[in-house]
């Protein structure tokens, strides 16, 4: 019941949405569920906003101008981390944000199982 995350490169040449096209271009991997796991430990605090929205069974979309928002709330959750596993897959989810936020051709997926 982990959620892993996919850098998408977005191409979308006109308007049409029958014309996008995704590509990923990286991927951090959960193993060990440790993402979801602390997500559910911060759970309806009504301080995170977008790790609320994460579903270990479905797909949340974030969009380059939501990463900032969405980093900052990987710090908070950084504070509930047990493990070395815990502060891996929060630091890769971390680095696939920061390079979202750099480049708007981008989107992140954090698929669940």
């Amino acid at each position: 019941m982990g959620v892993d995350a996919v850098l998408m490169q977005v191409e979308q040449p006109g308007s049409s949405p029958k014309s996008r096209r995704l590509t990923p271009a990286a991927v951090a991997l959960d193993h060990s569920d440790s993402f979801v796991r602390l997500v559910d430990q911060i759970r309806g605090r009504s301080v995170n906003p977008m790790l609320e929205r994460i579903d270990p069974y479905g797909s949340v979309i974030l969009t380059s101008a939501e990463m900032p928002q969405f980093i900052e709330e990987l710090a908070r959750l950084r504070a509930f981390a047990v493990t070395a596993e815990d502060v891996r897959v929060i630091r890769e989810f971390e680095d696939l944000a920061r390079e979202c936020v750099a480049n708007p051709a981008l989107e992140l997926h954090l698929d669940g199982d």
